[in-house]
C-alpha cells in the first residue's frame, strides 16, 4: 500500500474524535497568531488534515485554502468548517505538486506537521512549491519532528500512515535557506509521542 492509500485508510478507519491532531496542542501557533506575527491576508495550509488550523486562521480573518491528500480528511474539514460557520476552501491535492494552485500567491504558508512525512527524494520539490506560492516578505510556519533528544542512529519512526522523519535545525536550514530566513523558533512536546520533540520555525520569504 502506498503512502497516499495508507493516509486515506487511516482517516476512513479512525473516528474524528480519535484523530490525534483533531485537537492538537499548538501553543506556538496560537501565540504567533495572537501577537499578529503571522500577518494577514491569504493563507495556505499544507497537509491540513481535518482542518483545525485552517479554521482557526479563518476565524482570525485569513482567506484560507487547506490542502490534504486524503479525501476523507477533506470531508471532515469541510464539515467542521460548516459547523463552525467559517468559509475555507478545502482541496484534495498532493502538497508536493501544487500546480493546481495555478500560480496563486499567499501571504502565509503553514506546514503544521506535514514535512516530516515527506521522503528525502521529494523534499526539494516540496520546498520549491512553498517558495513559489509564498509572496516576498510573506511568512512560512513549520512544525516538524525533531532530532533533539533522539539517538544518532534514529532517523525516524513508523506510523499507520507511513514513516515519519526527524530533522535537525541544520537540515531545515539547508532545505529552506535559499528561499527563507528563520526569524523565530520554538520546541514543544507532542502529547501523543511524549518521548519525542517538535521543532517549530517561523520563517520569512526572501
Amino acid at each position: 500500500m502506498n503512502i497516499k492509500a495508507s493516509i486515506e485508510k487511516f482517516y476512513q478507519e479512525t473516528p474524528l474524535e480519535k484523530i490525534p491532531w483533531n485537537k492538537t496542542q499548538a501553543d506556538f501557533f496560537q501565540e504567533l497568531l495572537d501577537s499578529n506575527n503571522l500577518g494577514k491576508g491569504k493563507a495556505l495550509d499544507l497537509g491540513c488534515g481535518v482542518g483545525t488550523k485552517s479554521i482557526v486562521l479563518a476565524k482570525k480573518g485569513f482567506k484560507v485554502t487547506g490542502v490534504d491528500i486524503a479525501p476523507t480528511a477533506i470531508q471532515h474539514a469541510k464539515s467542521k468548517a460548516k459547523k463552525t460557520g467559517v468559509q475555507v476552501r478545502f482541496i484534495v491535492g498532493d502538497a508536493i505538486d501544487l500546480s493546481f494552485l495555478k500560480g496563486e500567491i499567499f501571504d502565509l504558508v503553514l506546514d503544521w506537521a506535514n514535512l516530516h512525512g515527506i521522503p528525502k527524494t521529494k523534499r526539494k520539490r516540496y520546498v520549491r512549491g512553498i517558495a513559489k506560492h509564498c509572496k516576498k516578505g510573506g511568512k512560512f510556519l513549520l512544525r516538524c519532528f525533531s532530532k533533539y533528544g533522539a539517538s544518532k542512529m534514529t532517523l525516524g519512526f513508523l506510523t499507520p500512515m507511513g514513516p515519519i522523519y526527524l530533522f535537525s535545525r541544520k537540515e531545515i536550514e539547508d532545505l529552506f535557506n535559499k528561499h527563507f530566513k528563520i526569524i523565530l523558533t520554538n520546541r514543544s512536546k507532542p502529547l501523543n509521542h511524549p518521548e519525542r520533540w517538535f521543532d517549530e520555525y517561523l520563517m520569512e520569504k526572501l
